[in-house]
């Protein structure tokens, strides 16, 4: 990500607020890609950004130093655009950070994401790592129904993050009230969901481990979306293991 596209997502960030009449981002940091906790770069800013850990209420909420961070950022004043941006360059293609406009009060808006955290596969509960925008698109596209769609586009009037080669992504949200009193059940994921989500992380690492060799000359994003495409056709082949998908994959891709 460069200068130029960090440039380009904060265009796109600001002229969307405007749309809604709005100053406020609400920024998700995923504080587990970092070498360092976030949060205190976060208590440096005056005047003080409202945040929240997303594990609040949840058995992981004393992990509080790899918990995603939700914090807000109001564009009208100077010095937390200014942290905005620096934590923009920060992180520059490291992946950490997801952006939503809403409407919601921030304290209602962090729990209930808190709540969208929570996801049950069989007799297992564990969590749903929307925050990572490497993953969130593929809830849209691949992964969830429409009716569990719905919680995460509710509070949002539009969600956004930088795919794979650096450029702005967003998708519109619902834009909805909040749900009063109302918590989300834990999201039930079947085996064909996590099966799909699997071959997210499948992907990434075949291609860190293979880099330009996995159909190369490809930009990043074009490359993940191409062995990701494999994998997925490797499920409905019936490979039900890793080891299988990614043996299809390096197959495929070595015939390509």
């Amino acid at each position: 990500m460069t200068r130029a596209q960090v440039k380009d997502w904060l265009e796109l960030l600001e002229y969307g607020c405007t749309q809604v009449s709005t100053t406020y981002l609400d920024i998700i940091i995923d504080q587990a890609g970092h070498d360092e906790p976030m949060l205190p770069s976060v208590l440096t800013v005056e005047p003080p950004l409202p945040w929240q850990s997303l594990f609040d209420g949840l058995p992981e909420e004393g992990a509080v130093e790899v918990a995603p961070l939700m914090v807000r950022v109001d564009f009208s004043q100077p010095l937390q655009r200014q942290w905005l941006v620096g934590l923009m360059h920060e992180l520059q293609g490291q992946d950490q950070l997801l952006v939503l406009a809403s409407l919601w009060p921030f304290h209602a808006l962090a729990e209930h994401l808190g709540q969208c955290l929570e996801a049950r596969h069989g007799r297992r509960t564990g969590l749903l790592r929307f925050y990572d925008p490497r993953v969130f698109p593929l809830l849209f596209s691949h992964v969830l129904t429409a009716d569990q769609q719905a919680p995460l586009l509710l509070p949002a009037v539009f969600w956004s993050w930088q795919d794979r080669d650096g450029k702005a992504q967003c998708l519109p949200g619902v834009g909805g009230l909040p749900l009063d009193g109302v918590r989300s059940l834990p999201l039930l994921l079947s085996d064909d969901q996590i099966q799909v989500l699997s071959c997210c992380s499948e992907a990434t690492l075949a291609i860190a481990t293979a880099e330009e060799a996995l159909f190369g000359g490809n930009s990043p994003e074009q490359r993940f979306q191409a062995c990701y495409g494999v994998l997925l056709e490797a499920c409905q082949a019936g490979l039900l293991l890793a080891t299988e998908r990614t043996a299809y994959l390096f197959d495929r891709a070595g015939s390509a």
